[in-house]
């Protein structure tokens, strides 16, 4: 988008939604909130000094806060308001799906390390969003109840 060419979409917009009337948005902005802006944002592998940022790429991690949400309050449910957390030490996994899924968190953790020290943020997001999308989500909480 360019200034000079009148085309630039206020962040503003993209986060609280807007009824804006231009050919690319006939039904106008819809709202994505702050944390799905930060997130396209820092999904970009960006090379110079312009990211050029969609729209759809911001509600498209809206969809993903909105999942992140979603899983945390079904796991806390699931769990029970009695539920006390071991120490991380302490915890032995025994179901062979507790293992796999801690295996992959553990890749993912490396994997967003590797690209943090690298300064690849966006990387690092990709490692997030794949765990937490394919792994956490489609695999484990949908292979049956939680176990944690």
């Amino acid at each position: 988008m360019s200034k000079s060419l009148g085309n630039v979409i206020d962040p503003r917009d993209v986060i609280a939604g807007a009824s804006l009337q231009r050919r690319q948005f006939p039904h106008g902005i819809p709202e994505c909130g702050t944390d799905a802006l930060r997130m396209a944002l820092c999904s970009h592998n960006v090379h110079g000094d312009d990211i050029r940022l969609d729209v759809s790429t911001a509600l498209s991690y809206r969809h993903f806060c909105n999942k992140i949400w979603n899983a945390v309050k079904f796991v806390l449910a699931a769990l029970g308001p009695d539920f006390i957390p071991q120490a991380p030490e302490e915890t032995v996994p025994q179901h062979p799906m507790d293992r796999w899924v801690l295996s992959r968190l553990a890749q993912a953790v490396g994997e967003c390390g590797r690209r943090m020290e690298a300064l690849e943020v966006h990387g690092a997001v990709a490692a997030v969003h794949h765990f937490w999308l394919r792994s956490f989500c489609d695999v484990y909480l949908v292979g049956g109840p939680v176990r944690l």
